[in-house]
């Protein structure tokens, strides 16, 4: 039901004009709305989110914290990079766009590194706060389109939640069909 809620939030939100971010309260919660946003600056370091992979190819995602022009802070997911490619040079634009995601987090291992600089396998969004004091908006922008010399990353999973729907429905069938199966074994094995 998660994935079905989010896909039909990115549909609905898809199809409406980006709104500036001028009216959005900072206690808001991220609602898959599409956003403009101008005059960010960058906070710090560009941080390379590894183990992302896109098409069956390894890369990161890029993601870098801002302050917007009325101060608060936020994470931009900038595009991904595919690990056989440098670096390009990555400057923001002073008008963008791009869609207001939930940030989730990644299942790792144990010893994977979590940080909020460089490349990193988890982003340590509980530390943004602490290295960068201020106020901070939940979530993450994903830039649509994504910088010159990324791709965009995928806002839709690459499984539709239909699918969900159709592997429970499988189980259900299979399930009745055992009970149908079962049942002349029950009536067979009772004393008359």
């Amino acid at each position: 039901m998660d994935a079905w809620q989010r896909e039909q939030a990115l549909a609905r939100a898809g199809s409406q004009p980006a709104q500036a971010w001028s009216a959005v309260p900072l206690t808001q919660a991220p609602d898959y709305s599409r956003r403009s946003v101008a005059g960010a600056r960058p906070l710090g370091a560009v941080i390379q989110l590894g183990n992302s992979l896109l098409d069956e190819q390894p890369g990161a995602r890029l993601l870098l914290p801002v302050r917007l022009a009325d101060d608060s802070m936020l994470l931009l997911d900038l595009g991904w990079l595919a690990d056989s490619r440098p670096q390009p040079s990555l400057a923001l634009p002073l008008l963008f766009s791009g869609q207001w995601l939930p940030w989730h987090g990644r299942w790792t291992l144990p010893g994977a590194r979590s940080g909020i600089a460089g490349r990193v396998d988890e982003v340590a969004v509980a530390s943004l706060p602490q290295v960068y004091p201020g106020r901070w908006r939940q979530g993450v922008l994903v830039l649509q389109p994504a910088l010159p010399g990324l791709q965009v990353w995928p806002l839709q999973p690459p499984l539709s939640a239909q699918r969900h729907f159709a592997y429970a429905l499988q189980w259900a069938v299979l399930a009745l069909c055992l009970l149908l199966l079962l049942r002349p074994w029950q009536w067979r094995g009772r004393p008359r």
